[in-house]
């Protein structure tokens, strides 16, 4: 290789910034540091290889490997910078995968923790409560398909938006309990409403009974029931004393629950992760848990098959078979969640567990005509640019609905990100932009205009890549 091919190289990777991206960039800038050395051309600064990811670059004068090296190539006819997979390099690269280990190998201290056990005198699970619990969910309509609780996500545009297409019921985002007390401004951000969203559940995440009950006032005539969350397994959680870590608290956790259905003049509904099934009293625990909720004064229980460390829902599928152990154990309505991907999940989910309903959480955020009867029963769209359509849809409400950019913003991203990762152009300029509703029509029109321009028939990213 000559300096005037090295140069020309350098050039070439400083102007490719779309498709290889950041990595491409250093790379490129790291290229003042080579030398010539018996016929190689090596990295002074491995770092800008190792960020590629598993990928190595190929041009027309060199290709960059992840062992440090840069060897020199024939010049050839393709002048593009492409990424390369690691089983195209020698060696496949398939041994240098990292193995996964289980969440539920992970020792669980909380096992250990006794669960509170209400005496029956002392239970608010009286015959008249759970008849009363019963007529709660009946008044709601029945509703089978619920739009599940999720952060700045599950907000009021976003609620109507999967009414239109299915949703029977729904959760606000999870509202902090005591940023709800202290702050107005929190208050109006968070939680917004009007008379088409029902039935509507309030979610709230708590630690301090009487910071609890003082949130849930604040709401108490403008939802169907408030909903407490058990389940949130996020690191933020942990630091927070709430969610899923409560289960290392059950006093706290029982005390949340009866001091809002004895003072509360809607129901009291709960959502809960499950104890690892692996372990010798995993199920006994979760049967046990929810149990006591109901004792506590749960109407209604929502059970999300996953334990608190299995947060990859693609890497660990929902158990099924606890939920529906868990809807056997109480007299009270039972919802499941995890793994409802479509319809024909919702309706096989309910069938297997005999639960009321069904939950969906992120994959609603990438297909809100998900729960539609109108719709295909596996998520297939009607048209190519569906989302796109979608996102319109959702915009307008917006108008109507006033709704901070930062949540707009991110189902922007969820709803047109397989097309995205095909035209990451439209992506950037898209993200240099200051965010208004304006802006993201003109994103979904010109999407539009890019999917018919190659005449793509699916609404799928590995037809669209195979056409762009």
């Amino acid at each position: 290789m000559n300096w005037n091919s090295l140069n020309q190289t350098r050039s070439h990777l400083r102007r490719t910034t779309t498709g290889a991206g950041a990595a491409t960039t250093r790379l490129a800038r790291s290229l003042g540091g080579l030398r010539l050395r018996r016929c190689d051309v090596r990295v002074t600064k491995t770092n800008c290889l190792s960020s590629l990811r598993g990928f190595s670059l190929a041009c027309p004068n060199m290709t960059a490997t992840t062992g440090g090296s840069v060897a020199a190539q024939p010049a050839g006819n393709n002048n593009k910078v492409r990424a390369v997979p690691l089983n195209e390099r020698s060696g496949g690269g398939k041994n240098n995968k990292k193995r996964k280990v289980s969440a539920t190998a992970i020792p669980h201290k909380y096992l250990k923790q006794e669960i509170p056990v209400i005496p029956k005198e002392e239970s608010l699970a009286t015959p008249e409560r759970i008849a009363a619990s019963w007529d709660f969910f009946r008044k709601m309509g029945s509703p089978k398909y619920h739009v599940a609780p999720m952060v700045d996500q599950s907000e009021l545009p976003f609620r109507m938006l999967c009414r239109k297409y299915g949703a029977t019921c729904a959760y606000t985002p999870m509202l902090h309990g005591r940023l709800f007390v202290e702050g107005e401004k929190y208050r109006e951000e968070h939680f917004t409403t009007c008379p088409e969203d029902r039935p509507l559940l309030a979610q709230f995440c708590a630690n301090d009974p009487q910071v609890l009950l003082q949130a849930a006032k604040y709401v108490e005539k403008d939802c169907d029931g408030v909903d407490l969350n058990f389940g949130c397994p996020q690191r933020i959680a942990k630091r927070g004393n709430y969610g899923a870590f409560l289960m290392e608290d059950m006093d706290t956790a029982k005390s949340l629950v009866t001091i809002l259905a004895k003072n509360l003049s809607i129901p009291v509904t709960c959502k809960i992760r499950v104890f690892p099934q692996d372990e010798p009293n995993g199920k006994e625990k979760t049967l046990q848990y929810a149990k006591m909720l109901q004792d506590a004064g749960c109407m209604l229980l929502a059970v999300h098959g996953r334990t608190r460390d299995q947060k990859n829902t693609k890497e660990f599928r929902a158990n099924w078979n606890i939920i529906k152990a868990v809807k056997e154990h109480l007299d009270i309505p039972v919802l499941a969640n995890g793994d409802i991907r479509h319809l024909n999940d919702a309706n096989k989910c309910i069938e297997f567990t005999g639960c009321e309903g069904v939950l969906s959480a992120d994959p609603l955020l990438k297909n809100p005509t998900l729960f539609s009867t109108e719709k295909s029963e596996f998520g297939e769209p009607d048209c190519p640019w569906q989302n796109c359509l979608i996102l319109q849809e959702y915009l307008d409400l917006c108008e109507t609905y006033p709704t901070p950019q930062r949540m707009i913003r991110a189902h922007v991203h969820k709803l047109l990100g397989n097309y995205f990762s095909v035209f990451p152009d439209v992506r950037q300029r898209m993200n240099n932009e200051v965010s208004t509703i304006q802006l993201y029509r003109d994103v979904a029109e010109e999407l539009i205009g890019l999917i018919k321009e190659h005449g793509l028939e699916a609404n799928k990213p590995e037809e669209v890549k195979a056409t762009a």
